[in-house]
This record gives structure tokens, C-alpha cells and sequence, in this order.
């Protein structure tokens, strides 16, 4: 599927959901989830069907597959059935955990014994990678919308997968301007680096074409519980945190959303993370080879650093606004949320005040706009006549 086909509506002709032939590998659960969910679910807030209906239909289910289940020890597949596991449990979300049969619960429990790498929750990793790797490799995508909106939420979780890749390659091009055999023509690296950018842009700009009422239907699957773990967002995309720790070291607040979100991250990026932030901290960062002369820039060179800045901006610029489209809810208070404004709110807010918590549970509107004063703060030091980087 093409990256500029996404939210257009379109079916794109995905594979009939039939079972799957004797032998074929997958989850025990796959046709039910990718059909009968959600129509259950449509049943559900159309008042046509009660969660206790739900549970009594999903208890007869579970105690058929569980001992199939439970005697399948393909890694891959065990990924499927835990995504699969996942999303029942998190169909039941709105009504609230207790909501949920006890032995989907037991099962979900038993599989992450069995394969201790398995998220016990609804994780980006799961969500995202390993439901868009599967259907790039069979046609299949978990969604819990039905009809038209359910190309609409395949295409929020596509979206993820197919422009994280242009971040990735930002944020790698970028270390290697900091690492002790640093790239030998930093030119050509912010040159890459600033068309990397604009594509990850780009994929992000075609958000505006999903409706709120669209989002809305399957956002309440995603959330978490209060004392629970955090819900699967987009804040959990690992390459944007790598980009920013090669661009400059992490701030107390960005210092403490890494802390509260490493557990969230997926599995390949928790070491990698770990890894640049602490080397960001001990100064292997752009800002601060800058500033203490490992890294050397004649003007056209800081101009094209610039452009970075300028383009990872218009990143954040483009999430805070589809994210005020989605959720005008998190931005009751329209103003503080031009370039500008953000240029001159005085420092970072506390992402953990419990105003209006994303998906993620943190303030929405706090995390977005801190990470578009982090970035306007270190241009206007570069931007400066002589200038080098500020201490962070």
C-alpha cells in the first residue's frame, strides 16, 4: 500500500478473512478478531448487545482454544495470539477492566509466563509493528472499528508503521555526527537528514484527513486505566526520542517522561534508548559538540543544522495540530499554541498534571508543546551571530 493512499477510505482490497487451512500457522483467534469483534462491538454501542452477553459468548470461546493455545510455542504466532488476546481484553475498555471474562485475563497471564518478551498490555509494539508486519505480510489487520471506519483506523496504525522508518533514518544520521569516528561530511548528513524530516512530515500532515468522530470510535480502545498501565499512543514511537537525544541532552520534564514511558517503548528500542540517553547526558549530542568544538560548522553548515531544527519543528507543529483536531477537549484553551506563543511560554510544563491525559496518561497538550519549546529554544541559540548552543 502506497503511504499517500492513507485515509482516503479506500478498502485497498485486503485478503478475504477466511480461515486459515489445516497446518497454517496464526492464532487460534484470528478469524474471530479480525470479523466478529468488530461487529460485536458496532452491537455493542448501537445497544444492540450487553458486555455480559459479550463475556458469556467470549467465556465459550476462550475454553475451546485455551488448550490449543496454550500448546503453541511458534514465537511469531505466540505475537499474533497475544495481539489477538489484547484486543478482546481491550474491547471490554469502556465498561472497564473488571469488565472482562477472568479467564481471558488467566490466558493473557499464562502466554506472557510461557514467552516472558510479550507485552501483558495493549503496547505500541503490538498495535502498531507486529499488527502492520502482519498484514504487509498476509493481508490481515486487527481493528475494532466495522464498515467504512474501519479502513480509516487500519490507516492510523499503516501511518505509524510505514513513516517511522524516515525518523529512524533522521535520528541515526544525526548520531553519526556525535560518535568518535563522526561522519566526515556533516553537510551531506544534514542535507539527508532535513529530507528525511520533510517525509516524516509528510506522512504526519495526512492525519488531518481522519475525522475526530472516527478517531473517537476506536481511541476508547487504546486508552488505559487509572492505576493501570498507559494505553498504546503514538508517544510510544521510539525513533522521534532517539532523534531528539542526538539533537540535544533531555530537559527534567523530557527527562521524566522517559523514565515513566522506557516500559512502553518497544522491546528492540528500550537498550537503544537507554543507551542515548545516557551518552546524550554525558554530551553526545549535537548541541553539545557544537558547543564544546567536537563538532565543527562553518555558517552554511549551521544554516543547513538549522534547517533540522526548522524541519523536526514542523513535525511537532503538524502533531500538536492534528492532535488539537482529534482532542479539542486536551486544548479547551485555545491560546499559548503558535510557534511563537511556545517560543515565549518561559520553560517547560508539567506533563503529570492530570489535566486532560492523552493516551499515553500524560498531559497532552504539556508534552506536545515542551517538545516544540526544546526545539525553538536551541534554534534561537544556533540562530544567533557567534552563537554556540546554550547549556540545556
Amino acid at each position: 500500500m502506497n503511504s499517500s493512499q492513507l485515509f482516503d477510505g479506500v478498502a485497498h482490497h485486503p485478503r478475504q478473512h477466511t480461515s486459515p487451512a489445516t497446518g497454517r500457522s496464526g492464532s487460534p483467534l484470528r478469524d474471530y478478531v479480525l470479523c466478529s469483534l468488530p461487529a460485536a462491538l458496532s452491537d455493542l454501542s448501537a445497544g444492540r448487545l450487553t458486555y455480559d452477553q459479550l463475556t458469556d459468548s467470549h467465556e465459550q470461546m476462550l475454553r475451546k482454544v485455551t488448550p490449543q493455545c496454550l500448546s503453541e510455542d511458534d514465537e511469531r504466532n505466540a505475537r499474533l495470539l497475544q495481539l489477538d488476546l489484547l484486543f478482546l481484553l481491550s474491547g471490554y475498555a469502556p465498561a472497564g477492566p473488571h469488565a472482562a471474562p477472568r479467564a481471558l485475563a488467566e490466558l493473557i497471564s499464562a502466554q506472557c509466563a510461557r514467552f516472558p518478551a510479550l507485552d501483558p498490555h495493549l503496547s505500541y509494539e503490538l498495535l502498531i509493528d507486529v499488527n502492520c508486519e502482519e498484514y504487509r505480510r498476509s493481508g490481515d489487520i486487527r481493528v475494532f472499528s466495522a464498515g467504512r471506519d474501519a479502513a480509516l483506523e487500519r490507516d492510523f496504525y499503516l501511518g505509524h508503521h510505514l513513516s517511522e522508518p524516515w525518523a529512524k533514518s533522521a535520528a541515526y544520521g544525526l548520531r553519526s555526527l556525535v560518535l568518535p569516528a563522526a561522519a566526515a561530511r556533516p553537510a551531506a548528513v544534514l542535507d539527508d537528514v532535513v529530507e528525511y524530516l520533510a517525509e516524516f512530515t509528510r506522512h504526519m500532515a495526512r492525519y488531518r484527513k481522519l475525522s475526530q468522530q472516527a478517531f473517537n470510535r476506536f481511541r476508547p480502545y487504546h486508552m488505559g486505566h487509572p492505576g493501570g498501565p498507559r494505553g498504546a499512543s503514538g508517544a510510544f514511537m521510539p525513533s522521534v526520542h532517539l532523534l531528539e537525544l542526538a539533537l540535544l541532552p533531555p530537559s527534567k520534564e523530557y527527562g521524566i517522561f522517559l523514565d515513566q514511558s522506557m516500559s512502553y517503548f518497544p522491546s528492540w528500542s528500550r537498550p537503544v534508548i537507554a543507551r542515548w540517553r545516557g551518552d546524550s547526558i554525558r554530551g553526545a549530542n549535537v548541541s553539545q559538540r557544537l558547543r564544546d568544538g567536537r563538532l565543527v560548522l562553518d555558517p552554511a553548515g549551521r544554516d543547513r543544522l538549522v534547517r533540522v531544527i526548522d524541519k523536526f519543528v514542523d513535525f511537532r507543529m503538524a502533531h500538536l495540530g492534528v492532535t488539537r483536531h482529534a482532542l479539542p477537549e486536551a486544548f479547551r484553551e485555545r491560546t499559548g499554541l503558535t510557534r511563537r506563543d511556545i517560543r515565549e511560554q518561559g520553560g517547560e510544563h508539567d506533563i503529570l498534571d492530570g489535566r486532560d491525559p492523552g493516551t499515553s496518561g500524560f498531559s497532552v497538550r504539556n508534552v506536545l508543546t515542551n517538545a516544540v519549546y526544546r526545539l525553538l529554544a536551541l534554534r534561537a541559540d544556533l540562530a544567533r551571530p557567534g552563537s554556540t548552543p546554550a547549556n540545556q
